[in-house]
């Protein structure tokens, strides 16, 4: 009952803004300021128009954000750990780090590639064969992986499609020493 009930009073509640901003747009004069100060209008200059300050995530994605430390705090282990791995990665991938980049793997991976399976044994191997594995769609699923949007489950978190997965690697029984690594890449998850 609580299923079906709470669609429809989202429905309900977006059909009153909806029509709330109906009257408010018409009722305003022509004349008016922009309600979003931001905005520019399109024959205003790039250069004339206000500049916005990057932001790392959008206000919606606090929320989401939120949602993800929390799974992963509760599928996988510290969240801190899992961010700042995506974070190092896209900084690495994003700048042709290639070292950076084999720093952030657990050895030995069986790496999917267009071509077959390439068996990478230690960082100077991935070096080797980074071309063969850190493909451009590979590359554009890592730089466009936004954290409030990872997949998180037992075999740790997704970026893109599948592939890459990043998942924490035990030091001792207990795994209370754990390295969080890139743990598969992969052509087309």
């Amino acid at each position: 009952m609580k299923l079906l009930l709470c669609p429809a009073l989202v429905a309900l509640s977006l059909a009153a803004c909806a029509a709330h901003s109906d009257e408010q747009a018409t009722a305003q004069p022509a004349s008016a300021a922009p309600v979003d100060a931001m905005a520019a209008p399109a024959s205003v200059a790039a250069s004339e128009a206000p500049a916005q300050a990057a932001q790392p995530s959008m206000p919606a994605d606090a929320g989401k954000e939120a949602e993800v430390d929390a799974r992963i705090d509760k599928v996988l282990g510290d969240h801190k750990a899992y961010r700042s791995a995506l974070e190092r990665l896209q900084a690495a991938v994003g700048t042709d780090d290639r070292s950076g980049v084999a720093a952030l793997v657990r050895y030995p991976l069986a790496v999917s590639t267009l071509t077959g399976k390439i068996q990478v044994d230690n960082a100077k191997d991935f070096i080797a064969h980074y071309p063969d594995i850190v493909t451009p769609v590979v590359a554009q699923a890592i730089a466009k992986q936004r954290y409030a949007e990872l997949f998180v489950s037992q075999n740790g978190v997704m970026l893109g499609s599948g592939e890459v997965w990043i998942n924490g690697v035990c030091h001792d029984p207990q795994c209370v020493d754990v390295d969080v690594k890139v743990v598969t890449f992969q052509q087309g998850g």
